[in-house]
């Protein structure tokens, strides 16, 4: 699954952008829209993913998580060419971090002035690799992960398997974590009020974050407070969309595409 389009509230778009391009070298559109009555955004594009930073002056960017994937081979030159630009998070007392058994990666977190959880991850069993290259903005793949906290965790993955076939990677959903998709690409479902790690401030928060991925069957799902993820052309969505209200209809839902 390959994430090609992540639409995100910001109180600024235009701040939040620039540390995109003067920290990593993103290349950002123009902010556009702004007085027109339409919506006032900026685009960062990171890879093969465009990141669309949209205006909403009551947005709280430390509720949200984005990881970005660097080459497999490239994990400590990325922490070494991150701490040079801006302070890299440690967790107990490391700063290139390991990931969970089972993910075979290694990553580097830090966080934009405007909050934003941000997170360099090298997965090793990706074909890219730096090789003798020199780490730089041309190592930032993609977008590898988005954080959406969503009403209940089992139900959200479940959802998203049975529209779009995405499996749960690593470890089987807890009551307040899982993450679905594969190393190209995963969605981190998190229960509202948990930390994204490594910090302890920044709280998860249903959050009005659009998705868009590739690589799977055509469809929707959106749940209400925390967002939209979408794959296929409006047309094809149109045939297989869902929506998630709150817990409880989330799960009479899920019954019910049983019981069908």
């Amino acid at each position: 699954m390959r994430i090609t389009h992540v639409q995100l509230p910001v109180p600024d778009p235009a701040a939040s952008a620039a540390f995109y391009a003067d920290v990593l070298g993103a290349p950002v559109s123009a902010t556009t829209g702004c007085g027109t009555g339409g919506p006032c955004a900026t685009a960062v594009r990171l890879g093969w993913t465009t990141v669309a930073l949209v205006r909403d002056p009551r947005a709280d960017p430390s509720t949200q998580h984005l990881a970005i994937t660097v080459p497999g081979d490239g994990g400590r030159r990325a922490h070494d060419w991150l701490r040079e630009r801006v302070q890299v998070l440690a967790h107990e007392g490391s700063t290139v971090l390991e990931a969970a058994a089972g993910w075979d990666a290694q990553s580097v977190y830090f966080r934009a002035p405007d909050g934003t959880v941000l997170e360099l991850i090298a997965r090793r069993r990706l074909a890219a690799d730096l090789g003798e290259a020199a780490f730089g903005p041309q190592s930032l793949l993609g977008v590898g992960e988005v954080g959406l906290a969503v009403p209940d965790v089992a139900v959200a993955a479940a959802r998203l398997e049975r529209v779009f076939g995405l499996p749960v990677f690593g470890a089987a959903p807890s009551a307040t974590f899982a993450a679905v998709g594969d190393d190209e690409g995963l969605l981190v479902l998190v229960r509202p009020g948990r930390t994204w790690f490594p910090t302890h401030d920044a709280i998860a928060h249903p959050v009005q974050v659009r998705v868009r991925i590739e690589g799977v069957p055509a469809g929707s799902i959106s749940v209400i407070g925390a967002g939209t993820v979408s794959a296929g052309t409006p047309a094809d969505r149109s045939r297989d969309t869902s929506t998630f209200t709150s817990v409880g209809a989330a799960r009479a839902r899920e019954r019910a595409f049983d019981a069908g």
